[in-house]
């Protein structure tokens, strides 16, 4: 999302960061990166753990100024997405959705696939879902508005 190469490292397995880190922009803001549990290896009671620590984050920080959801366009909501819905909602805290890896899929089925997976983690489509992808730098601008927008109201 901020054009930088190896900032975060990656794996080419899902689901091995264990902690939090915290990625400063430009001394301009943070991005906090927490762990996704979702494709990963971990035992029901890591995911427990990691559950609990992302909650107890979500809903004692108070700095927090927009949470982004990322969630895997090419893939239905797996329970493990909805329950992370859940704790945002119940978070209480501005929020978008970024339905990443959109150069995944061809480009004529973007919006159908858009609207499913809205349909499916969101029914009420009350909350701001945005196409994106990191690696070909497309949709990042309406992205970047929004959160430009949180960065402003901060101030």
């Amino acid at each position: 999302m901020v054009n930088r190469k190896n900032l975060a490292h990656t794996s080419s397995e899902p689901g091995k960061t264990r902690q939090i880190n915290f990625y400063n922009i430009d001394n301009k803001f943070y991005f906090v990166d927490l762990p996704g549990y979702g494709f990963s290896k971990m035992s029901k009671e890591e995911q427990d753990k990691v559950g609990s620590f992302i909650e107890e984050y979500l809903f004692n920080r108070e700095n927090i100024s927009l949470i982004i959801f990322l969630i895997d366009i090419r893939h239905s909501p797996t329970n493990n997405d909805k329950l992370m819905y859940d704790y945002i909602i119940r978070s209480n805290k501005p929020f978008i959705m970024i339905a990443n890896k959109v150069d995944k899929i061809p480009v004529t089925k973007i919006q159908d696939t858009m609207k499913t997976l809205q349909k499916e983690i969101n029914p009420m489509m009350d909350i701001k879902t945005f196409p994106f992808s990191s690696e070909k730098k497309i949709y990042s601008k309406p992205v970047w508005n929004i959160i430009n927008n949180f960065l402003e109201e901060e101030k």
